[in-house]
C-alpha cells in the first residue's frame, strides 16, 4: 500500500535466512544435504563478534550479553523435489520454497538418493527423507521448529516420495540411519502432479489418450526410473509395492492430503491423483484434488493462485 510517497510494510511477511548444504544423514554414497530455509529473527538482539565481545568484556566494558528469548517457533515443510527417482541435491526448489518460508515455515529442501546418482533402489528415496524428518525434530531448538506441525510437500517423483513417506509411519524398512527415537509422522502433505498408482498407470495413460513411451506397454517407464533391472525378476510386484495408494487401508492414521495436476500434463494422469484422493476418503481420511486447467507437467502449476491454495491448505492443516 502506498499514500502521500509512505510505504507501509507488511509485517506478516517474514524476511529469510538460508542456511545451505545442512548434513542430516550418511550414507555409503556420502553424506546427504539439506537446504534450510528459516524465517529471519528480525527482533533478536544482535551478538558482537565472539572475540571482540570476549575482548570487551574482560576489560569490563561491556556487561555480558544476555541470552536471546525467541520464544517462537515455526512449523516445517519438507520439500522433496522431483527428479525422476534419479536422486536431487535439493537446491532446484529453493526459489519456489522462498515464498512459504515467508509465511512463517521453515522449510527443508532435502537431498536424497537416486537410482541413476547413487545406483540405489526403492525405498532409499523414502528412507532419506523420513531421516531428514527424524534429524529435523531432533535439532528442532536450533531450527526454531515446532516438531509437532510438519508437512511434506513435494513434485513428480518428489510427490510420489512424499505421499510413501506419509503413509508409511514407523515401518522399519522405511526407516534406516540416526535418531531412532524421533516419529516421522507428519500432519499435512501436499503433492504436485506425483504418480502414486503404479500398478495402473499405463492404463490410465491409454484412457486419457497420453502418449506412451516406446516399450512402455505393459509396464510404465517409471518402473527403470526407480527399479533398473532389477525390476525384471517381479515387475507386477515391484511396481505394487512402490505404489502409495496400496499403503492407503481403513482406519489408518493418515494426514490430510492435497493433489494438484494439470490438465495438459502429458506424463501424469489426471485419474492417477483422482483414485489416491477417492480411497483416502473411502478409508476414513481427507484429501483435496484439485485440476489446474492448461498446465503441464511442473510448467503453469506453480502459479500464484496455486501457492495461495497451497498456503491455505497449509494454513489450515498445520
Amino acid at each position: 500500500m502506498m499514500e502521500s510517497g509512505v510505504l507501509y510494510a507488511d509485517w506478516k511477511e517474514y524476511e529469510v535466512v538460508y542456511t545451505p548444504d545442512v548434513v542430516f544423514a550418511r550414507r555409503e554414497t556420502g553424506p546427504l544435504r539439506l537446504q534450510l530455509l528459516t524465517p529471519g529473527r528480525t527482533n533478536a538482539p544482535q551478538k558482537p563478534h565472539p572475540s571482540l565481545y570476549t575482548e570487551l568484556r574482560e576489560q569490563g566494558v561491556l556487561p555480558p550479553m544476555p541470552q536471546a528469548k525467541d520464544p517462537r517457533r515455526f512449523p516445517l515443510i519438507v520439500d522433496v523435489p522431483g527428479s525422476g527417482w534419479g536422486g536431487t541435491t535439493g537446491h532446484t526448489h529453493v526459489p519456489k520454497m522462498v515464498e512459504l518460508a515467508k509465511e512463517g515455515y521453515v522449510v527443508a529442501s532435502v537431498e536424497y538418493r537416486g537410482t541413476f546418482k547413487d545406483d540405489v533402489r526403492f525405498p532409499a528415496a523414502v528412507q532419506d527423507v523420513k531421516e531428514a524428518i527424524r534429524f529435523l525434530r531432533a535439532h528442532a531448538d536450533d531450527y526454531l521448529i515446532d516438531a509437532e506441525r510438519v508437512a511434506l510437500l513435494g513434485d513428480s517423483s518428489g510427490g510420489h516420495t512424499a505421499a510413501m513417506a506419509a503413509l508409511t509411519g514407523s515401518e522399519e524398512r522405511f526407516n534406516i540411519g540416526e535418531h531412532p527415537d524421533m516419529p516421522t509422522d507428519v500432519r499435512s502433505c501436499v503433492i504436485f502432479y506425483g504418480p502414486n498408482d503404479l500398478t495402473n498407470l499405463v492404463r490410465d495413460r491409454k484412457d486419457e489418450h497420453k502418449q506412451l513411451r516406446p516399450g512402455e506397454d505393459p509396464w510404465p517407464f517409471e518402473l527403470r526410473e526407480i527399479f533398473r533391472n532389477d525390476a525384471n525378476d517381479d515387475p507386477a510386484g515391484h511396481l505394487a509395492d512402490a505404489s502409495p495408494i496400496n499403503y492407503i487401508t481403513p482406519g489408518k492414521e493418515m494426514p490430510p492430503f492435497l493433489f494438484l495436476s494439470g490438465d495438459e500434463d502429458p506424463i501424469i494422469p489426471l485419474r492417477q491423483g483422482m483414485r489416491f484422493c477417492e480411497k483416502v476418503r473411502a478409508c476414513g481420511g481427507r484429501a483435496e484434488f484439485y485440476r489446474i486447467l492448461g498446465a503441464k507437467h511442473g510448467a503453469g502449476c506453480w502459479t500464484a493462485d496455486t501457492m495461495r491454495l497451497v498456503k491455505q491448505f497449509l494454513k489450515a492443516t498445520l
